[in-house]
């Protein structure tokens, strides 16, 4: 007997909704998020044409430095998963991703600090939202100059 008001309102909400549905007031609101969700997009990036080896403007305007030299100083770690280990020099501003052809330069000096000189670049990436992630520093072209 204590439920009776509850069922009246879920009755009462029940007719309401169809009759709203009915007359188009349904539609209408569906309308009106559609238009809302258009308005929060992100602006979607442009892909590098095929055949585009990412360097050129196309490749500034997806957030993808030139290339500078750098000297930089860090403990060398392995970070990433068994199936996709990656080694990373850990400075105290960042950290730098080395190039998987130069990882053998670097292997045997994991969990020590080194310093080492190379050519970095960045790329600036993105949540699947659309929402900027922060950036990805990378090194190639590395040489060791020294191990601390």
């Amino acid at each position: 007997m204590g439920n009776r008001p509850f069922r009246r309102a879920g009755l009462a909400l029940l007719l309401f909704s169809s009759a709203s549905f009915a007359l188009g007031l349904g539609g209408r609101e569906k309308e009106r998020k559609l238009q809302r969700a258009e308005e929060n997009v992100a602006p979607q990036r442009v892909l590098p044409a095929p055949g585009d080896d990412g360097s050129g403007p196309a490749a500034a305007e997806a957030g993808e430095a030139e290339e500078r030299r750098v000297r930089v100083s860090g403990r060398v770690r392995l970070v990433g998963t068994g199936l996709f280990p990656q080694l990373v020099i850990s400075g105290e501003e960042r950290e730098w991703y080395i190039d998987k052809e130069e990882e053998s330069k670097l292997l045997e000096f994991q969990q020590q600090l080194v310093t080492v000189e190379g050519r970095e670049s960045y790329k600036d990436l993105t949540f699947a939202n659309g929402f900027p992630a922060g950036r990805r520093y990378t090194l190639r072209d590395i040489r060791l100059t020294g191990k601390d």
